[in-house]
């Protein structure tokens, strides 16, 4: 590629590169053409596939009109099917397009990224019932009433408490950081200005989220091109124009969208030496959000390595930031949803190890069994990740090192906590942004296609865990591999693991 590409810079292009080569020029301008061609029909099949996914949320919608959260109908079992052919289509493709993404061109990219993206925003709520409870949220700000001392339930007879389903999420504080709470009002209040308030509140938040997601992909495009171009059309083509991104955050609206968009900032910024405006980003998504609180600490440790000074001055920034995020309800902010969601909520058992486990208890008719397996695996979890967190914060001499580090924490969280779900897999996917083994990108690209098509399954949490059990296995084959070991182009491409 390169030797081509500094060709054609010459003289006239294509023909000069001919008249050079003869025949064999012409052989290889053919199997270019051929590749060319493969890599368009790829980056199509990523986009059909994702209109099948939206197809099939509203097709379940035309069986079935309502928005609640059902798993056990046919209307839901028909959407699920065609949605998760979509999914698995879309990934099929961005996987095999990855590795030769280059030979389409920046241009080509974009349009296919923005296609997928787009496609993955028509589709309506179907795995997920979380951005109405974004919307009761944001209601209850709008109402004057705080997240944190008031469940949603306070709203009354409200249209934002039905899609709700089941009564316990009407009875939850909040676990988020009040400048989401804001970011919710919003949409909420842009709802009601039309004449379907819920519908106007849903497709608001969903447009921000959209919002959110191309702001971090021109972020990213940017700093790959610049900083990475050896990886840039492949990492850019798994954040674009796999199926995770489109899905989640697109698609099912969830918050974690804004998430991605200030870590591929972090990242972008912090591989520029732009220590300041790092830690500003991640302090403004912790004010969404507290998952980027242990990244944050990882980064100010590692700065601390080089100059205790400025790591000082980058946590007294980081504190001023966050102060003026939670000013609004400085008196009423609480942690319980989340200690308590750490500490073992059987109630919140999602598709994990965990929920097996429960699940079997309960058939067995031993419901005290099945606390104890939460409690024990969120005990295990939390002492697993706080390891890594700690082997990370002592080792770690450089932004890739940490970026592998919150990695391994993250995927020890996905693999062991009973609370977990697929969309909490965001947070992972920036850090492609500065890892520099090709193995450890295609593994994420890997889990991430696996993840977002495995949740749609009718066999949940079994197809979870035999998931995770292959990423566990996974990552300690890559582990023991030594880091003189990793010779370039000593594994097949990415399109050779599908």
């Amino acid at each position: 590629m390169l030797v081509c590409a500094r060709s054609t810079s010459r003289g006239t292009g294509t023909e000069r590169n001919l008249d050079l080569a003869g025949p064999a020029g012409l052989e290889g301008a053919a199997d270019g053409e051929r590749g060319r061609g493969t890599e368009s029909r790829l980056a199509i099949g990523c986009a059909l596939g994702m209109a099948l996914s939206a197809a099939g949320s509203w097709c379940r919608f035309a069986l079935e009109p309502t928005t609640q959260l059902n798993t056990h109908t046919f209307p839901f079992l028909v959407g699920s099917l065609l949605s998760g052919a979509g999914l698995i289509a879309t990934g099929v493709c961005a996987l095999r397009l990855a590795s030769t993404a280059g030979r389409l061109g920046w241009r080509k990219l974009w349009l296919a990224a923005l296609a997928v993206q787009a496609l993955g925003f028509l589709a309506l709520p179907l795995t997920s019932t979380d951005v109405f409870s974004y919307l009761t949220l944001g209601k209850l700000t709008l109402e004057g009433l705080s997240p944190y001392l008031n469940t949603p339930v306070a709203l009354g007879d409200s249209p934002y408490l039905f899609p709700l389903l089941r009564e316990r999420w009407i009875h939850e504080l909040s676990a988020y950081g009040p400048m989401f709470h804001w970011l919710a009002a919003l949409a909420v209040a842009a709802g009601e200005r039309t004449p379907w308030a819920l519908w106007g509140a849903i497709w608001t938040f969903k447009a921000i989220m959209l919002g959110s997601v191309v702001a971090a992909l021109a972020i990213a495009a940017r700093h790959l091109r610049t900083l990475q171009p050896e990886a840039a059309a492949e990492v850019f083509v798994v954040l674009a124009l796999g199926p995770f991104i489109a899905w989640e955050i697109c698609g099912q609206a969830h918050n974690d969208g804004l998430l991605f968009l200030f870590l591929i900032a972090f990242f972008a910024l912090a591989a520029k030496g732009r220590e300041a405006a790092a830690v500003a980003a991640l302090a403004a998504g912790i004010s969404i959000k507290y998952s980027l609180a242990p990244l944050l600490g990882l980064y100010l440790v590692l700065v601390a390595r080089f100059s205790l000074r400025k790591a000082l001055s980058l946590g007294v920034l980081s504190l001023a930031i966050l102060a003026l995020g939670f000013a609004p309800e400085w008196g009423s902010v609480t942690l319980a949803p989340i200690l308590q969601l750490v500490g073992g909520d059987h109630r919140r058992v999602a598709h994990s190890l965990a929920d097996l486990l429960c699940n079997l208890f309960d058939w067995l008719g031993q419901p005290a069994a099945s606390a104890s397996a939460v409690r024990m695996l969120s005990a295990l979890s939390l002492v697993l990740g706080l390891a890594v967190l700690a082997w990370t914060a002592l080792r770690a001499r450089s932004l890739e090192e940490v970026a592998r580090g919150y990695l391994l924490f993250l995927m020890a969280m996905y693999l062991t906590a009973p609370w977990f779900q697929p969309w909490y897999c965001t947070w992972a996917l920036p850090v492609l942004l500065v890892e520099p083994d090709a193995r450890w990108r295609r593994f994420v690209a890997l889990y991430m296609v696996i993840t977002v098509a495995q949740w749609i399954a009718p066999l949940d949490p079994v197809t979870t865990v035999a998931a995770n059990a292959w990423a566990a296995i996974r990552i300690a084959q890559l582990l023991r591999v030594a880091p003189e070991e990793l010779v370039a182009g000593s594994e097949p491409e990415m399109s050779q693991a599908v």
